[in-house]
């Protein structure tokens, strides 16, 4: 099964983990942003946070495959991703709403190059909702 996820949060794969080094500036990060000192790194790493705590989500309940990095595109971050256990998320006639009960009121790290005004945790329902999952069909396209 395959599923693509649209959100407002920053959630690049810059790459940057572990702790600020000053012996490993200046250097492009994966998502080719400058990384030239102390502020411009803790913007990589947060984002980096963000695509990591939405993997650990997904993790939660299925490995996730087959990933397509995060693009930012039409005012969201995109990506996709496949599991094999179809009925994973599946609450009752839902195939999603575990997926989007994982993902329900987990803070995320703003600052970043959100829009102005998102709220620090994820909203999957209603007016104020920063998360949407999709089901694709299941060829992969990059």
């Amino acid at each position: 099964m395959r599923i693509q996820c649209r959100t407002l949060f920053d959630c690049s794969h810059t790459g940057v983990t572990g702790h600020f080094r000053t012996s490993e500036l200046p250097f492009e990060d994966m998502a080719g942003q400058t990384v030239a000192d102390q502020t411009t790194w803790n913007h990589s790493r947060n984002q980096q946070r963000n695509w990591e705590t939405l993997l650990q989500i997904l993790g939660l309940r299925a490995q996730p495959m087959d990933l397509v990095m995060p693009v930012y595109r039409n005012q969201a971050w995109e990506f996709e991703f496949r599991i094999e256990a179809e009925e994973v998320y599946r609450v009752g006639d839902n195939s999603l709403a575990g997926l989007m009960q994982d993902c329900e009121g987990v803070p995320m790290v703003t600052g970043l190059t959100e829009a102005e005004g998102l709220g620090r945790t994820i909203v999957t329902q209603g007016d104020d909702q920063n998360i949407w999952f999709t089901l694709l069909n299941n060829t992969l396209e990059h």
